[in-house]
C-alpha cells in the first residue's frame, strides 16, 4: 500500500482528474434520476378476478373457484392463495416464491385459459394481473358542480383526451360504477296484455330493429366502394318510436313500455364532498416517467380547465402523494446536507485545524457522488428508502477517513514529517479499517437473503445496495485521496507541537482516568455491565412493537359498516354526518366519501405535518369516537397511509360449517373485546340472503310443451334485464335494457304466479313447470390454501401489536373449538412474527459473519469474541432510546438494529489492533491497554459522533416521511451512544482479563519446559 501511496504522490495529477470525472459523472447521475415514494418493483403478488352474470357463490365457488384452486395447488413456485367468491364474482390473490412472480403469473394464466371453455357461459371478464411496489396511481381527482350525466360526459371525452394527450400519463380511468350508463325499457304488464302480446315477442322485434351492415361491394377500375344499410338508432327518441307489430296491429314502443333514459343517475352507490355529488378520476402513470414532474404538467391541465369551465364545474384533488413525497423527500435531502455539515464541524471542534478539517469536507461529497454513480449505474432512482440510506451513511462514510487522518495527524503531532506521516500512517491503519469496513457490508448479505415478507425485500435491497457503496466510496476515498488531499492541504501548515493537556485532550484525560479504575476493578465493572444489560432486558416489554410503513401519512381511509337492510338513503344520511364531524377537527383538510347499502367510504385528507395540533395516537382515537357515535353505525375501521391496507389484528377461523365458524368466531371476538387497546373488532361473516331454487318438472314440462331454453330466457326477462343494443353518441356507448318494473314481481309467491308462454301459444304460471325449494345463500365465501374461513379483525388505539399480540397468544388456547376447525393467526401479527423470526435468525447470522472476518483479522479466536460479549451493551441502547421516545419498533429499527453490529464492531476492532500493535513493539499489556486507548479516544469519539449527528435530523422526526425514518435512526442513535462508552471502558477491561490469562497460561507452559529441561 504505502508504494501506491507514494506513487500517487508523485503523480497527484491522476486523482485530480479523477476528481473532476467524479463530480462531473455524480453532478449528472444526480439530476438525472427519477423521483419515486419507494423502490419500484415487480411484486409476486397475482391477482385473478372473474367475473360476469349474477350466478350465486356456492355456484361460483363449484364451477370457478375451486377449480382454479385444484391446479394451483400443484404449481411449484406458490407460497400462498386465497380467493373470495360473490354473486357474480370470484377473485384469487396468489403470493409466490421470491423471484418467481412471473413464472407463477404466466402458470396462472395459462390455468384460467385452459379452464375458460369449463366456467358458465355467462362469465365475461377474466384477468390475472401482477402487483407492483411503488405502483403507478399518480392523482385523483373529484369531478363537482354540474348533473352527474354531463360530469360523466365531460370525463370520458375531452377532459379524458386532454389528459391523456400529456407525456408521462398512461391513462384516466372515470370510476363510474356507481352510476348508470343505460336506457332502460321497462315493459307496462297492462299494456301488454292490453295488446295481446308479450315481453318476448317484443324483445325479439327491438333486437332486430337496431343495426348497421355492409351489403355490397360496387367494383371499378383504381376504387371499390362499399355499400352500407344504416339501420341504426340515434337517440332514445328514436326508440320510442319504433313501431312494435302485435295481434292488434302496430303500436310505437312507447304505448307498451316506458323508455327511461339513465345515464348519470346513481345506481348503488352515492359519492359526494361538501354537499355536491362527484365523480371520481384516476389518473395513471407511464411506466419510467417522472412523478413530481407528470403530476405538475397534470395540474397545470387541470387548472386550465377549471379556469374554461366558468364555474359550471371544478375538478378538486381527493388524493395524491407528490406533495408529500416532494416535502418528504426535501426534508430528507435537508437531513443529509445538515447531517453532512454537522460531521465536518465535530472534526473542526476535535482537531481545530482548518486544513486538516478540509481533507475530510473534501472527500465527504466525493464518496456522496460516487454512491450517485453505483446508483445510477444499477437503475435506481431518489426515493425515500434511498434517501434514508444515505443520511444513515452520512457518519459512516467520514468513519475510515477519520481514522486514516487521525492516523497520519497523530504522526504529525509527534514531529514526524508530512510525506512519511501520510505513507506510515496509511499504513499502520490499513488492515483494521478494511476489517471494520468489511463488517459494515457483511450485515446485508444475510439481511438481503433472508426470507422477510414480499413487499419487504425491494426495501432491503434498496437499503442493502445504497450503503454498501457508500461504504466502498469511502474506502476509495479514506485510501486514494484522503492521503493526497493531506498533502495538498497540510503542506503549508506550521508545525505542530506536542499536544497539551487541554482543550481536546480533556476527554482523552477523562476517558483515561476511567479507564484505569476499571482496570483495577474488573469483576466489579463486569458485575455492574451485567447488572445493566439485565435490567435493561427487564425494560423490553415496555418498547412499542409493530409494523408496516405507512409512508403517506397525509391520509386516512375509513369505513363504517351498518345494520342488514340499511337503504342508501339512510347510509348516506350516515356519511353526512360523519364529514359533517370530521370537517370540524382542525387537522382535517378534505373528506370525500361513497354510499352504498349498508356501508360507507370515507377518503379523509390531513393538513401538512406541521400544522398539525394533535399527536397521530391522539387524533386517530378522536377520529374513531366520533365516527362511532353516528347513529346506525354497528363497526368502524381506519387505516393510516393506504387504501386496502388489512386490519393490524387478524384471526382466521377455518372449518367447513359457515355457522358452527362464525359461532367460534363469536367467541374470538368476545376475546379480543377483553383485551385493552382493541377496539373496532368484526368478523367478514355477512349473513346469507333468503334463495329460492328453481327445479324444473320435466314430466310436466313436455306435457306443457315448453323447453329448458325457452323457461331459462322467459324468467330471466321477468326478473333481470335482457341486454338489446348499443347506441354511441360522442364515442360513449350506452346499453339498451329491456325490463319489468322492480315492483313488478317482489316475493315468491308472485313468482309462483307468473305466467309462461308454451310453443302453442298459450300461458301456464310457473309454479305447474317447476317445484320450488327455499334456502339460505351465502353473500362471500373465501377460502385460505383452499379451507373456507372467515376473519376476525380489529384495530389498535392506545396500544401496540406487540403487547396485544402477546395477550391474544395467551388467551387464544382458551377458545373450545370442534374437531374439525382451527383458528390462525393472520394479517400483520402473522408478519410481524415472521419478520421477528426472521430478524433474530439474520441477527445470528450477521454475527457469526463478523466473528469470521474479525478471526481473519486478529489470527486468534479469543480477542473476536472480547468483541462479541460488548455487543449486547449495544442492545442496553436500543431498548433505552425506544422505552424513553416510545417510538415503534419495527421493520425499519429491526434493520438499523442489525446494521448496528456491524457499525458498533468497526471501533473496537481499531482499539484492539491498536493495543496488539503497541505490545508487538514491546509494550507490556496494561500499558499497551492504557496507551492504545488514549490513541483511539479521539478518533472513536469522532467517528461515533459524526455517525450520531449524521443520523439526528433523522431521529428529530419533526416533518413529513418520519414515520419511516424515525425509529431506523432511534435504534442506531441510542446504540451507538451506548456502546460508544463499552468501547472505551468494558473492551479494555475485557482485554485484560482475557490476555492476562493467555498471558499467565503461556507463562505456566514456559515454567514447565523450563523445568522439564
Amino acid at each position: 500500500m504505502d508504494k501506491v501511496i507514494l506513487f500517487l504522490l508523485k503523480r497527484k495529477v491522476i486523482l485530480y482528474l479523477c476528481t473532476f470525472l467524479i463530480v462531473l459523472t455524480g453532478i449528472g447521475a444526480l439530476f438525472s434520476f427519477h423521483v419515486e415514494l419507494v423502490p419500484k418493483t415487480n411484486l409476486p403478488w397475482i391477482e385473478v378476478n372473474i367475473s360476469g352474470g349474477a350466478l350465486p357463490p356456492e355456484e361460483m365457488v363449484e364451477k370457478v373457484t375451486k377449480k382454479i384452486e385444484q391446479e394451483l395447488k400443484s404449481v411449484t413456485g406458490i407460497k400462498n392463495f386465497s380467493s373470495k367468491t360473490g354473486t357474480g364474482f370470484s377473485g384469487i390473490s396468489i403470493l409466490a416464491e421470491d423471484g418467481e412472480g412471473e413464472k407463477v403469473k404466466q402458470e396462472t394464466q395459462n390455468i384460467v385459459n385452459r379452464l375458460r371453455n369449463e366456467f358458465p357461459k355467462v362469465v365475461d371478464t377474466v384477468t390475472v394481473t401482477q402487483t407492483n411496489l411503488g405502483d403507478e396511481d399518480l392523482i385523483d381527482y373529484a369531478m363537482v358542480g354540474a348533473d352527474t350525466q354531463t360530469m360523466l360526459t365531460l370525463l370520458k371525452t375531452t377532459i379524458k383526451d386532454r389528459i391523456e394527450s400529456i407525456p408521462g400519463v398512461k391513462e384516466v380511468v372515470v370510476s363510474e360504477d356507481g352510476f348508470e350508463n343505460k336506457v332502460a325499457i321497462t315493459f307496462r304488464p297492462e299494456r301488454l296484455t292490453a295488446y295481446r302480446t308479450t315481453a318476448a315477442d317484443v324483445v325479439g322485434q327491438l333486437q332486430g330493429a337496431n343495426w348497421k351492415k355492409a351489403v355490397g361491394i360496387l367494383e371499378n377500375p383504381g376504387f371499390d366502394t362499399v355499400v352500407m344499410i344504416d339501420n341504426s338508432l340515434k337517440n332514445v327518441e328514436e326508440f320510442k318510436a319504433i313501431l312494435i307489430k302485435t295481434p292488434k296491429g302496430k303500436v310505437a314502443l312507447e304505448q307498451l313500455a316506458t323508455v327511461s333514459d339513465l345515464r348519470g343517475s346513481v345506481k348503488d352507490a352515492i359519492s359526494m364532498t361538501e354537499g355536491d355529488l362527484f365523480v371520481q378520476i384516476s389518473v395513471k402513470r407511464a411506466a419510467g416517467s417522472d412523478l413530481i414532474t407528470t403530476q405538475k404538467k397534470v395540474e397545470e391541465v387541470v387548472r386550465q380547465i377549471n379556469d374554461e369551465a366558468g364555474g359550471n364545474y371544478e375538478l378538486r384533488v381527493m388524493f395524491e402523494s407528490v406533495s408529500f413525497i416532494k416535502k418528504a423527500i426535501t426534508n430528507l435531502s435537508r437531513d443529509v446536507i445538515i447531517g453532512g455539515i454537522l460531521a465536518i464541524l465535530v472534526l473542526w471542534i476535535f482537531l481545530r485545524n482548518w486544513r486538516v478539517t478540509m481533507v475530510i469536507a473534501t472527500t465527504l461529497p466525493l464518496s456522496i457522488l460516487m454512491t450517485f454513480i453505483a446508483l445510477k449505474a444499477a437503475g435506481y432512482n431518489i426515493d425515500m428508502v434511498v434517501l434514508i440510506s444515505l443520511s444513515l451513511s452520512i457518519g459512516l462514510i467520514v468513519d475510515a477517513a477519520i481514522v486514516v487522518l487521525e492516523s497520519i495527524y497523530h504522526l504529525r503531532e509527534k514531529g514526524m514529517q508530512l510525506k512519511q506521516a501520510i505513507v506510515q500512517g496509511s499504513k499502520e491503519v490499513i488492515a483494521p479499517v478494511f476489517a471494520s469496513q468489511l463488517t459494515l457490508i457483511v450485515v446485508f448479505l444475510p439481511l438481503v437473503v433472508a426470507d422477510f415478507e414480499q413487499w419487504l425485500k425491494p426495501i432491503l435491497h434498496t437499503i442493502a445496495f445504497t450503503v454498501t457503496s457508500t461504504i466502498l466510496a469511502s474506502t476509495i476515498a479514506a485510501f486514494l485521496f484522503v492521503p493526497i488531499f493531506s498533502e495538498r492541504f497540510l503542506q503549508h501548515d506550521k508545525q505542530l507541537q506536542p499536544r497539551s493537556e487541554t482543550g481536546k485532550n480533556g476527554v482523552v484525560s477523562l476517558f483515561q482516568r476511567l479507564l484505569l479504575l476499571t482496570l483495577r476493578h474488573r469483576i466489579l465493572t463486569l458485575l455492574v455491565a451485567l447488572a445493566v444489560f439485565v435490567g435493561a432486558l427487564s425494560l423490553f416489554p415496555l418498547i412499542k412493537m409493530g409494523n408496516g410503513l405507512n409512508a403517506n401519512e397525509n391520509q386516512i381511509f375509513a369505513t363504517l359498516t351498518m345494520p342488514d337492510g340499511t337503504s342508501l338513503e339512510q347510509a348516506q344520511t350516515a356519511a353526512v354526518e360523519a364529514e359533517k364531524a370530521l370537517r370540524e377537527l382542525s387537522d382535517v383538510n378534505q373528506v370525500f366519501f361513497t354510499a352504498k347499502k349498508e356501508t360507507v367510504e370515507l377518503n379523509i385528507t390531513l393538513v401538512t405535518k406541521s400544522q398539525r395540533t394533535q399527536e397521530k395516537e391522539a387524533f386517530m382515537q378522536e377520529v374513531n369516537g366520533r365516527l362511532n357515535a353516528i347513529d346506525g353505525v354497528e363497526q368502524t375501521s381506519m387505516t393510516f397511509g393506504f387504501s386496502g391496507k388489512s386490519a393490524p389484528i387478524e384471526l382466521q377461523v377455518a372449518g367447513e360449517d359457515l355457522e358452527v365458524s362464525q359461532s367460534i368466531s363469536a367467541k374470538v371476538e368476545e376475546m379480543l373485546a377483553n383485551i385493552p387497546g382493541v377496539v373496532n373488532i368484526r368478523n367478514d361473516f355477512e349473513r346469507g340472503k333468503e334463495k329460492v331454487t328453481l327445479i324444473p318438472n320435466q314430466e310436466a314440462m313436455s306435457q306443457l310443451k315448453v323447453d329448458s331454453e325457452s323457461l331459462d330466457s322467459q324468467i330471466s326477462l321477468l326478473l333481470g334485464e335482457q341486454p338489446l343494443s348499443t347506441i354511441s353518441q360522442n364515442g360513449i356507448e350506452t346499453s339498451i335494457v329491456a325490463r319489468f318494473p322492480e315492483t313488478w314481481v317482489t316475493h315468491p309467491d308472485q313468482l309462483q304466479q307468473i305466467m309462461i308462454r308454451t310453443e302453442t301459444g298459450s300461458q301456464v304460471p310457473l309454479r305447474e313447470l317447476v317445484d320450488f325449494h327455499f334456502s339460505k345463500s351465502p353473500i362471500t365465501i373465501k377460502h385460505e390454501k383452499g379451507e373456507q374461513i372467515i376473519t376476525v379483525s380489529a384495530e389498535l388505539l392506545g396500544t401496540d401489536i406487540g403487547t396485544a399480540g402477546r395477550e391474544i397468544n395467551e388467551k387464544l388456547g382458551t377458545v373450545e373449538l370442534p374437531a374439525g376447525y382451527k383458528i390462525e393467526i393472520a394479517g400483520d401479527l402473522k408478519e410481524q412474527n415472521n419478520t421477528f423470526t426472521q430478524g433474530i435468525i439474520v441477527l445470528v447470522a450477521v454475527v457469526s459473519l463478523i466473528y469470521v472476518i474479525m478471526v481473519a483479522q486478529f489470527g486468534r479466536l479469543s480477542q473476536p469474541f472480547i468483541i462479541m460479549l460488548s455487543l449486547p451493551m449495544a442492545l442496553v441502547g436500543v431498548i433505552l432510546g425506544f422505552v424513553v421516545t416510545q417510538r415503534t419498533f419495527g421493520e425499519m429499527a429491526m434493520i438499523g438494529l442489525i446494521m448496528l453490529v456491524g457499525i458498533v464492531v468497526s471501533n473496537a476492532i481499531l482499539l484492539i489492533d491498536r493495543i496488539n500493535l503497541l505490545r508487538s513493539r514491546g509494550m507490556g499489556l496494561e500499558e499497551a491497554i492504557v496507551q492504545g486507548t488514549r490513541d483511539r479516544v479521539r478518533p472513536v469519539i469522532m467517528t461515533k459522533l459524526t455517525a450520531i449527528l449524521g443520523m439526528l435530523p433523522m431521529g428529530l422526526a419533526v416533518a413529513e416521511g418520519a414515520e419511516l425514518e424515525a425509529p431506523l435512526a432511534t435504534g442506531v442513535i441510542a446504540g451507538l451512544i451506548f456502546h460508544t462508552l463499552v468501547t472505551l471502558v468494558l473492551v479494555p477491561v475485557l482485554y485484560s482479563i482475557f490476555e492476562g490469562i493467555r498471558e499467565k497460561r503461556l507463562a505456566r507452559k514456559k515454567a514447565h519446559r523450563t523445568a522439564d529441561l
